[in-house]
């Protein structure tokens, strides 16, 4: 019997790899695109936004004099070896340029790929290198001097702010020149899931207890800008500069085309220095976004997986009922009882999910599940699998909304576990199929989806419930998500996915009011494919429609205090014939 093979080679083999591809070069042009794109699993403007100025600079002019490209001996090699200009990749996944007679700078390892070869090297590049260094280097120490005339306890309430940002949020991985910052596994020097707030090997702990005039310029840099990037709408923005390098003339840039955006205006920060200007700018930003918000935007995120770059998007158009896939809408006509109102106000389509959930409290529950509503929730995920052309589509939730009021004492509340909450994971019909006649694979694989998804819903709580200054309280938690998002090339770094095969995927963060305040993230719409092609924006607000469908049911759900007691472990086995 065939075993069904998901797990991915993961981030490091495909370092390896793209490094072997651009070795393979005769041609410098197609050794900096293999190496900067990773082999085309990230987007251009990413990789080569990884680079320094100088860097830049290089791989620029020795693209426009076609500059040829001689391998290095592989991984084994000295960084020096062999003289010339020569050009690595880090595990970090940045190509980085060492200039002949150079060594390589900053703390990164990284293999060498081979030396450009010149036709005729230009007598000014020794100078454009030095030019390039200079400019960024004046941008950091301006910052730096701005930063250590600081007061020293706003000094640490920005390192405090960035700090508990970073707890608080996913891995980032972004660069100040030469220098790396993250929160990633074996490449953490940030506190996060790796390092605890406080660690010796954390660069804020060393920060916090140094004057910010003996910092080095790169640190105050990072700090300054993290603070400014993570003001200028939710903390989450930090992610927009993962895989990039965060400078302040790039953030100002950044920061002035989010206000554009947005539609306000751009302020005018002339005179003030360029930490001030930053701050100003961030404000300006935040206040923007928030009236988009406000005025009834549709806001998405694009992520890179590999990169894990994040860039927030808006709907050009509003969502419409019609976007919602026609089986999916029949399914919803058949349970109601009369046609799905795709062309009605949105409180028509709210009375319409209202009376799928009252007509399934007063049915007898289909075999396989513990109620008609449950088992309405896996075929609504399983049709909308089909539509969608997914391999998985799945929705996570508390069990039951009862526990989660104020009048449960807070210590009752926040000793929730993961078994309180379930996660209903459908496969689509062909993924099925691939495993055959190995049931007990295909419930494991499920399975283990719903666990980690169980997991998310237990750590978003505390920030969904507003619960985050409670006490007794818990510090592990996550900001609850917002904006729906659209994902390639997921299966690289995060462990489950790399595991369980998960490459492309949307997001759909969905929330419900209790009590009467709105309960952000409290349950989401997933879908995922393991293989085969991207998900578009049509995908994507296809399932986001779905997604305010799937709310509706879970408020009317809640509303009237429906309980959900399938989807965990034993129920796959037994559900799925292991």
């Amino acid at each position: 019997m065939t075993t069904m093979q998901l797990k991915t080679p993961g981030f490091d083999a495909q370092v390896k790899a793209a490094a072997e591809r651009a070795r393979a070069c005769g041609l410098a042009a197609d050794a900096i695109r293999i190496a900067a794109t990773l082999d085309g699993m990230v987007p251009e403007r990413i990789g080569r936004a990884a680079m320094g100025l100088g860097e830049r600079v290089y791989t620029e002019i020795a693209e426009s004099q076609v500059a040829g490209f001689a391998p290095t001996g592989g991984p084994g090699t000295s960084p020096d070896e062999g003289g010339g200009d020569l050009l690595v990749l880090t595990g970090t996944g940045r190509l980085r340029v060492v200039p002949a007679g150079t060594r390589p700078a900053g703390p990164e390892e990284a293999e060498p790929l081979g030396t450009l070869k010149w036709q005729n090297r230009p007598e000014s590049l020794g100078r454009l290198w030095a030019l390039a260094q200079d400019v960024q280097r004046i941008q950091f120490e301006e910052v730096h001097r701005w930063l250590a005339q600081q007061d020293a306890d706003r000094v640490r309430a920005r390192i405090d702010a960035v700090g508990h940002a970073l707890l608080h949020m996913a891995p980032v991985l972004l660069y100040v020149g030469d220098r790396f910052y993250s929160n990633l596994g074996k490449f953490s020097n940030l506190p996060g899931r790796s390092l605890a707030a406080g660690a010796e090997r954390s660069v804020l702990t060393a920060l916090r207890e140094t004057p910010a005039a003996r910092w080095a310029p790169e640190d105050a840099t990072f700090v300054v800008c993290l603070h400014a990037l993570i003001s200028s709408g939710s903390p989450v923005r930090a992610e927009e500069f993962n895989g990039v390098q965060l400078t302040p003339d790039l953030l100002a840039g950044f920061l002035r085309e989010r206000i554009e955006t947005y539609g306000a205006p751009v302020p005018d920060p002339a005179g003030l220095p360029t930490g001030a200007a930053l701050d100003a700018l961030a404000a300006a930003c935040a206040a923007a976004r928030a009236e988009r918000l406000r005025g009834g935007a549709v806001f998405y995120r694009e992520i890179n997986g590999a990169s894990l770059h994040k860039r927030e998007r808006i709907m050009a158009e509003p969502l419409g009922w019609d976007e919602l896939p026609a089986p999916v809408a029949g399914l919803l006509s058949d349970a109601a009882g009369r046609p799905f109102p795709a062309a009605a106000a949105p409180e028509r389509v709210r009375e319409h999910a209202e009376e799928v959930v009252a007509r399934l409290v007063g049915l007898a529950p289909t075999a396989g599940f513990t109620s008609a509503y449950e088992g309405f929730l896996h075929r609504f995920f399983e049709t909308l699998a089909g539509a969608l052309d997914c391999d998985v589509v799945m929705g996570r939730g508390p069990k039951s909304v009862a526990v989660l009021h104020s009048g449960h004492p807070a210590e009752d509340r926040i000793a929730l576990a993961t078994r309180d909450f379930y996660c209903c994971v459908a496969p689509g019909a062909a993924f099925a199929r691939k495993f055959a006649e190995d049931r007990a694979a295909l419930a494991r694989t499920l399975s283990a989806y719903s666990a980690r998804m169980r997991y998310n819903t237990w750590h978003y709580l505390p920030h969904s419930m507003s619960w985050t200054e409670e006490t007794p309280g818990r510090e592990d938690w996550f900001f609850a998500p917002m904006t729906a998002d659209i994902t390639n090339w997921s299966d690289q770094h995060h462990t489950g996915h790399v595991t369980f095969g998960v490459r492309h995927a949307l997001r759909i963060p969905l929330g419900i009011v209790l009590e009467g305040a709105y309960r952000p993230g409290l349950y989401d719409l997933r879908l995922l494919r393991t293989s085969g092609a991207e998900f578009e924006r049509a995908d994507l607000r296809a399932a986001m429609v779905a997604g305010r469908i799937q709310a509706l049911l879970h408020q009317a759900a809640a509303d009237r205090g429906l309980e959900v007691r399938d989807f965990d472990n034993g129920w796959y086995r037994d559900f799925h014939g292991a």
